[in-house]
Parts: C-alpha cells; structure tokens; sequence
C-alpha cells in the first residue's frame, strides 16, 4: 500500500515536470499577480465579500438569539419580583389524615 502511495506521488511530481502548462493557475489568478489592475482589486475585493457573508449572517442571526434570550430573562426576572408571594399555613396536625 505505501509503495502505491509513493508511485503516485512521483507520478504527479512527473506529470508536473513534463506538463508545465497543467500546473499552472487558472487565467484569473494570473490577471491577479499583476500589479495595480482595477479588474483585479475588484475581484478580491468580491472573494472577501463573498467569504465574509455566511459569518455575517451567523453572526447576526446568534446576536438577535442571544438579545432575544437576555430580554426574555430580564422579563421573567422582573415578573417575579413584582408577583406577590402568599406564604400559605401549615401544620403537622392538618397533614395527619
């Protein structure tokens, strides 16, 4: 099994080798080496757009759970304090049945 592994490892590093062109990036990438090109800042500036969008939304989305469980407890909190208590009578001599 390691020998397998091994061969196809010095396979790609071959195959990297002799086809220099397959392991290149992709035009893309390359548009964004160059130095100072509008077309590439705007595309990084997408892929952090793109990227940061999901923690956004979790983000906001475990911010409006949490103010919606602190409001509720500060609710319940102040319902209580205001109820009044009747402290009810008891004795041995009633619970002897």
């Amino acid at each position: 099994m390691q020998f397998r592994v091994w061969l196809l490892v010095l396979a790609a590093l071959v195959f990297g080798w002799l086809v220099p062109n397959a392991a290149e990036a992709c035009a893309v990438c390359l548009t964004a080496a160059s130095e100072g090109d509008r077309t590439a800042d705007a595309y990084n500036w997408s892929v952090l757009f793109l990227m940061g969008m999901p923690y956004t939304i979790l983000g906001s989305v475990a911010g409006w759970i949490f103010y919606a469980h602190r409001r509720a407890a500060k609710k319940r909190s102040g319902a209580r304090s205001k109820a009044r208590v009747y402290q009810l009578g008891w004795s041995q001599k009633e619970s002897e049945r």
